[in-house]
């Protein structure tokens, strides 16, 4: 069936990601990442006590799977900020890389379009973007 503001495919949900249908999505997201920090944690635990046993089978593998955790984490927790911010702004993936609704503020006070810098100002006003909602005809 037809997703409006379809955002993305997602294949572990087996659903397609749009206007509000999110949930799956965020909970699967939210998931990832509460469970990367558990394990973290149970991670730092039991090393230690791993070591002090003498098991170097074992603390190898807590090592290995700390490893696994700290990076699991790392590049998930980023990815369910960034879609909650694309969801409290309702904001598709594909807007967001095409710059549609930022803005830099020129000297003078008026916004200046992200799409309408030439590659020399865009690159030098990176840092200086801002969201403006007023563009958003889906954000209020």
């Amino acid at each position: 069936r037809p997703v409006q503001r379809f955002h993305q495919y997602c294949r572990w949900v087996t659903n397609c990601v749009g206007l509000r249908n999110h949930r799956s999505y965020m909970i699967m997201l939210l998931g990832f990442v509460t469970t990367a920090v558990a394990d973290t944690i149970v991670d730092l635990i039991l090393v230690p006590v791993h070591f002090v046993s003498g098991t170097w089978t074992a603390e190898f593998l807590c090592l290995l799977h700390l490893c696994y955790s700290i990076y699991f984490a790392w590049y998930s927790a980023p990815l369910l900020r960034q879609h909650t911010a694309f969801i409290m702004r309702n904001e598709l993936t594909q807007e967001w890389k095409r710059d549609d609704y930022y803005v830099v503020v020129g000297p003078t006070g008026e916004k200046v379009a992200v799409t309408d810098l030439d590659a020399e100002d865009y690159n030098r006003l990176f840092d200086e973007f801002e969201y403006d909602s007023s563009r958003n005809p889906f954000d209020k």
